[in-house]
Order: C-alpha cells, then structure tokens, then sequence
C-alpha cells in the first residue's frame, strides 16, 4: 500500500530520474531512492549522488526486477496503481522496450486502473511518434504535473496524448498558474510541498485552483497543504500550543492538514 491518498500502490517497473523543473527540487524520491541502495535494494544502485550536501538524481534509470515489473499481473483484486512513483515513465533515459513492456502488462490486467504521471510530455508525444503500433489502453490514465505558470503548456501537449482519462497534478504548487482551459482534462491534484525545504503554498493559489475546477466541470482532489504554516487553519492556533500539533487536530487529513473552506475536497473523475 501507499500513504498517496489518489493512490492504493506504487508500481515501479524502472527506477530513477533527473531533476527536470522547479517541482523536482525537494522531490521525496531522490532521498528514498538513496535509502533504498543504501538498505541493498540493487535497482536503485547508481541512481542518485551528492551535490553540495543533497541527494538528487543522476539521470539513471534501471529496470527493477522481473519479480517487481510483473507484480500487477499476480494480484487479482481490482488496484488503483500509480505508475513509477520513483521515475518517469517517458524519462529520455528510459529504454523504449521498457515503456513498452509496461504498457503491454497495462494492457493484459483491465481489471487494474493505471495512474501515469509524467513531467515529460513532449517525450511521451515523441515515443508515440516514434513507435505508432503502441496502443494505450482504456484503464491506463494519463497526467502531467503542473507546478507554476511556467508549467502550463505541459497541458496542452497532454490533450495531444492518449487516455480515457486525463489529470492534471499541481502538487506541490509553487506559484498562482490563473486562469487554465481544461477542456479535454477530467481531473487535477492540488497540493502543498512537505518535506524538509519545503516552499510555501499560499490558500489564494489553491481556492483559484478549485474555483477554475468547478467552473469547468473537472474533478478535484486537494491532497494536503503540506507545511502545517501553509494552512489557512494556521491563524487559529491558540498562543503556547505547537502548529504541527494543532494542525494535526483540527486537521487531520494529509501532511499539514488538507481542508479547504470548511470541507475536504477528495473529488474523483467518473
């Protein structure tokens, strides 16, 4: 199972990644993927390294083991998969018959829902391009992350792509993104950085966020506000008690809380 509250498992066919955009500097997968080699799990061999102190990626992606890539076909219950929480699956490093062959076991298990989250869109339209025998399945989604303005056109190009259903993750949201056309988008994620580092998220982001999601019809999921500070409950907290341990109180939902005027948006595509 997985504390990822759109999610039921993480399924990772191949491991690593780089840092790509502002949304990938406090990225949670570069630390655990160094713990993971550390504690002898191979496949993350070599994925990541030091600079200045930090762990962050390198660029090297590795194939799990075969035990690992075809867990979905021996688990007969019906699962909710968000697909390489520790990579990208259109990573520009990633072998193409590695992509493949996740689709092809997306493909033979439609009893599962697949949850792709990509950062690179444009290599995803490439692949497609590229390799125009691929068919995406119906119960494969498909989402980028958005996590500024600077972001949006990542949008666009998911319009372009393949997927019954399409979603949107601005997690952790960086910055006001305005007014967005959602049109052919079914789903968005918002949410706050958690995590040591983490950037502010301010509430006047997050409602523009949701109001943009009701005006056009689109389901939304407020995932957590992250730092205890970012949420709006935060003004209440009673002289001489800890926010951390307010927050946890008054809202228990998430990392820092994940309320949103009153009530816990946790909105699903149909």
């Amino acid at each position: 199972m997985t504390n990822i509250e759109w999610t039921e498992k993480t399924w990772n066919a191949f491991v690593g990644c780089s840092v790509l955009s502002p949304g990938c500097t406090n990225c949670y997968a570069m630390r655990m993927a160094a713990r993971c080699a550390a504690f002898g799990q191979q496949q993350y061999d070599g994925t990541t390294r030091k600079v200045n102190g930090n762990t962050v990626w390198n660029g090297q992606i590795n194939r799990a083991s075969d035990r690992k890539v075809l867990e979905p076909l021996s688990v007969r219950r019906p699962t909710v998969w968000f697909v390489n929480s520790m990579s990208d699956l259109f990573h520009e490093n990633a072998r193409p018959e590695w992509v493949r062959e996740v689709i092809d076991i997306m493909s033979k298990t439609p009893h599962h829902t697949y949850q792709v989250l990509t950062k690179r869109p444009e290599q995803a339209e490439r692949f497609f391009h590229e390799d125009s025998d691929v068919v995406w399945p119906d119960n494969a989604w498909m989402g980028v992350s958005v996590e500024d303005a600077k972001r949006l056109f990542r949008i666009d190009v998911l319009r372009r792509l393949p997927g019954r259903i399409k979603f949107v993750s601005a997690e952790p949201l960086l910055g006001p993104l305005g007014r967005i056309d959602f049109t052919g988008i079914h789903w968005v994620i918002g949410g706050g950085e958690s995590g040591p580092g983490a950037r502010p998220c301010k509430v006047e982001w997050v409602r523009e966020l949701r109001d943009e999601c009701q005006h056009q019809g689109v389901a939304f999921f407020m995932k957590q506000w992250g730092r205890p500070g970012n949420n709006p409950l935060a003004s209440e907290c009673p002289a001489g008690t800890k926010l951390a341990d307010f927050i946890k109180t008054a809202d228990p939902h998430g990392k820092g809380g994940a309320m949103l005027d009153g009530r816990l948006w946790r909105e699903f595509p149909d």
